[in-house]
């Protein structure tokens, strides 16, 4: 197998596992091909695809996409659903798809978000975000992309599209809106002791509830319809759980080619909140042609006394976790070179859920990356920029 640049093998992330009934969300790209040459050898066609919750109390699983070639349904409206989409609706559980991706030659190339969607208010307080951009690769006989995740607030709901085309030219952009399914595989009872733990926890906080298990005493055995939304005859206020259509909207584009370097300008204006200082930097990174390792250099002037910097992740309005360490040592207050060096990883059990290289540049390619440089007097951080 051959990895395509921004992916990663899929023997590596099925050996990872992904299941919302557990808890566990693993998100990273990953191929879904053997061979990544098109029909004119040219090589693979990239796309970025951004998926944004619409909802306002709806939380979504990590979200999957797939590149495939038109003969492949994922999940078909007014069909019965196959095993993977039941999964992933009743369970939000990923393997059987990815086992799907891995065992299907006409599915060429899918991506998986690394966190949950939560609505935009993210009316649990969970620091998840709204939105994600996945990238993905894929020859020229992939000519249709199929979305699909869990309405986690949902006895067996999901969100997503049934095979839509992808952008032909490159820089060209489509845009597609998302509706909630019922895949009829299970009752809507609506009882946080039916559904998965997240559900409740997502939107109201709290201890989870619920179970990762389909339950065969509320077994259906209907089609794929769309969803009737939130009624509440169990535990789930219409009010706080409803929803209105579209439930997402997806944006697809089609890119020239991956991006291998990045930059920030750092400044304390771009700290949230803002730090007055004098001081200034800059961050520079490359990725080589493998996405393995990732080179990096950061220069700062007129601070003083630099005890740490990182790669967090987090959009350009908010804190988030430390996701890859740059620097970390005696405290330093020097113009020029803070630090340089190349990582080939990232930390270990990140607060970012990133396990490769790889997910750290799907973070900085969808713009869900900053640089942030501590110092002893502003240890939550002096200057900061986002990575684009």
């Amino acid at each position: 197998m051959v990895d395509q640049a921004g992916s990663i093998s899929r023997r590596s992330l099925l050996a990872a596992g992904a299941t919302v009934g557990a808890g566990v969300f693993v998100g990273t790209s990953l191929v879904g091909a053997d061979n990544h040459t098109d029909d004119n050898g040219s090589g693979s066609r990239h796309y970025r695809v951004t998926v944004t919750n619409l909802t306002r109390g709806q939380p979504f699983t990590p979200p999957a996409v797939a590149a495939h070639r038109p003969n492949v349904e994922v999940f078909a409206v007014g069909e019965s659903a196959n095993e993977p989409t039941r999964q992933i609706a009743e369970n939000g559980n990923l393997q059987p798809l990815l086992d799907l991706v891995a065992n299907t030659n006409s599915i060429r190339g899918a991506a998986v978000g690394n966190a949950p969607l939560v609505p935009e208010s993210d009316p649990g307080d969970t620091g998840n975000p709204y939105y994600t951009t996945l990238h993905l690769s894929a020859d020229a006989s992939a000519t249709h992309l199929t979305f699909i995740s869990m309405l986690i607030a949902t006895n067996d709901g999901i969100v997503g599209l049934d095979t839509v085309e992808l952008p032909e030219r490159v820089n060209e952009s489509r845009t597609y809106y998302a509706n909630g399914y019922d895949v009829g595989t299970e009752q809507n009872t609506e009882r946080f002791a039916d559904l998965v733990p997240p559900a409740k926890t997502l939107i109201l906080g709290g201890e989870p509830e619920g179970t990762g298990e389909s339950n065969e005493a509320i077994a259906e055995d209907g089609v794929i319809q769309p969803h009737p939304g939130i009624e509440g005859v169990g535990n789930l206020p219409p009010e706080v759980y409803d929803w209105r259509e579209p439930a997402a909207v997806v944006q697809v584009e089609r890119l020239a080619e991956l991006q291998r370097e990045f930059q920030t300008a750092l400044s304390g204006t771009s700290e949230v909140p803002p730090v007055e200082t004098d001081a200034s930097g800059e961050a520079t990174f490359a990725v080589d042609q493998h996405d393995e390792e990732l080179s990096y250099e950061i220069t700062v002037s007129d601070i003083e006394h630099v005890v740490a910097a990182h790669i967090h992740c987090g959009a350009a309005d908010e804190n988030g976790p430390v996701g890859v360490t740059l620097y970390d040592g005696d405290p330093v207050s020097e113009d020029g070179v803070l630090t340089e060096g190349t990582a080939t990883e990232p930390d270990a059990e990140n607060g970012c859920g990133w396990e490769t290289i790889d997910d750290v540049l799907s973070a900085m390619r969808g713009g869900r990356a900053y640089v942030n440089v501590h110092t002893e007097a502003n240890p939550g951080g002096e200057i900061r920029g986002q990575i684009h």
